[in-house]
């Protein structure tokens, strides 16, 4: 019997850290750098503080002298876990604050509120016998935690599914009020049916309560459940529809890029076709001026072959068509603002979709673009005046590169660019949409912004590990 009352003081406790760290990872998203790490320091730490508050209830005989409140126990408990958040979580200092008060208030309340339950359901069902009464306190005791558990699952498998990204703060704030206003009108209605009996009291006597009382407390239960499963379903509903969105984007710009591309194979596919019926003439006007020691005007004519062959090229040839496209459309626009494109390397190691191909290099180089078109640039030195991309391989890795020049310093903060809103339009832009798709094959986006003796250079570089069966 002595064992039973132990396992019903620990069993809140050993649920209480894991159960925190699964929500603020699984439920809102906010991975920690080494999550099993996380996971198993929260279990250790459930462990060690089940033993503590055992230790010091127990008199020497073994028997339980007294009890430590929940709150003290949780108090502790979320100490360590802020302290495992602050050095384990990829987060902003602020951010990582922010998300750990609003989770611990949230976990409280909403544990407060299903103990409550709990009391309503063991003094409802609760059998004549000890030992009737000991077993349905077990398992009243695992029916909270579990039911716990199980709502957490049921929204990290929709989160997981349709909106897999760190909750915004915003959203969650707004997911702290309704909880809170959740607990408001269940505390106010508590206080109300205390009063009733003529008697104040900080936690509800609900033996006390009739059956119309409980089913008001249970009706409020599920509506606050309900708000908060259909403001996570508004969240995931929106992610959703922002992708498709820009989905349709992508590929209305990739349908864009291809059918220019394709209209310029078909135009330097007819001008190799009128180059070469013209070549016995033009070797026949070469012969005469060469057999004049005519060597200027046969200079300029080859010159003037030369640039009519130019135009005959397609733009890019990195062995993927869809790259392809994107370039030579881009190369175009950058021509347009008298910048030059400059392509090396080919693509090999990796299989990109051509949807997210199109994100990354169409954002990429539209940003390039747009800085390096900037106005104080216009008497830069043609040499400088360019964009260089880049695709290189090595055993392990797969980079694709841009470089571009910029007209003042581009300050980034945590991987984004943080500078003035006029920056921020040149190379800001699509930045999120870059790093989204190269986190699709594991890739790693990284900027840089290094001063130059004509001013500024910026980088972009996106590096994906080459899986051994693609290499």
């Amino acid at each position: 019997m002595i064992f039973v009352k132990y396992f019903l003081i620990i069993l809140p406790i050993l649920a209480l850290a894991p159960m925190e760290v699964y929500f603020i990872d699984a439920v809102l998203k906010y991975r920690f750098k080494n999550r099993k790490l996380a996971y198993v320091v929260a279990a250790v730490l459930s462990v060690v503080t089940a033993a503590v508050t055992l230790a010091v209830c127990l008199d020497e005989n073994g028997h339980i002298a007294m009890t430590i409140s929940y709150d003290i126990v949780s108090i502790v408990s979320s100490l360590f876990i802020l302290v495992l958040i602050l050095l384990n979580m990829k987060e902003k200092l602020w951010k990582k604050l922010v998300v750990f008060f609003l989770t611990d208030m949230m976990l409280d309340t909403l544990y407060v509120i299903l103990s409550s339950f709990r009391e309503m359901l063991f003094i409802s069902l609760a059998p004549e016998s000890t030992v009737g009464k000991i077993v349905l306190n077990i398992l009243m005791e695992i029916f909270v935690i579990a039911f716990e558990l199980g709502l957490f699952i049921l929204i990290d498998k929709f989160r997981s599914k349709h909106d897999n990204i760190p909750l915004p703060i915003p959203f969650l704030l707004a997911l702290f009020f309704v909880v809170e206003l959740f607990e408001f009108f269940f505390a106010l209605q508590t206080t109300e049916y205390s009063a009733d009996y003529q008697e104040y009291s900080e936690l509800i006597d609900f033996s006390r309560l009739d059956v119309s009382q409980k089913a008001t407390l249970v009706f409020t239960a599920l509506i606050g459940l309900l708000a908060i499963i259909i403001l996570f379903y508004v969240r995931a509903t929106k992610k959703e529809r922002d992708a498709l969105f820009e989905m349709n984007r992508v590929n209305e710009e990739l349908v864009a890029s291809q059918t220019r591309y394709y209209e310029a194979t078909v135009k330097a596919d007819t001008e190799i076709r009128s180059i070469r019926h013209d070549m016995k003439n033009n070797i026949q006007v070469l012969k005469i001026l060469l057999g004049n020691k005519e060597y200027d005007q046969m200079g300029d004519y080859l010159s003037e072959m030369t640039e009519n062959l130019k135009t005959t090229e397609i733009s890019a040839h990195t062995g993927d068509v869809i790259a392809d496209a994107i370039i030579s459309s881009k190369r175009a626009e950058a021509e347009a603002h008298g910048i030059s494109l400059v392509e090396n390397g080919v693509i090999s190691g990796i299989s990109i979709t051509p949807q997210d191909m199109c994100k990354m290099l169409s954002n990429l180089l539209d940003n390039a673009i747009e800085a390096a078109s900037d106005v104080r640039l216009r008497n830069l030195d043609p040499t400088f005046r360019k964009i260089i991309l880049e695709f290189r391989k090595t055993d392990k890795f797969f980079l694709i590169s841009v470089t571009n020049p910029c007209a003042e310093e581009v300050k980034i903060e945590d991987g984004m660019v943080k500078t003035s809103k006029e920056d921020f339009r040149n190379h800001g832009f699509g930045l999120k949409n870059i790093r989204s798709a190269a986190e699709n094959y594991d890739g790693e986006f990284t900027i840089s912004c290094e001063e130059k003796p004509y001013g500024f250079e910026f980088r972009a570089d996106i590096m994906f590990p080459i899986i051994p069966s693609q290499a």
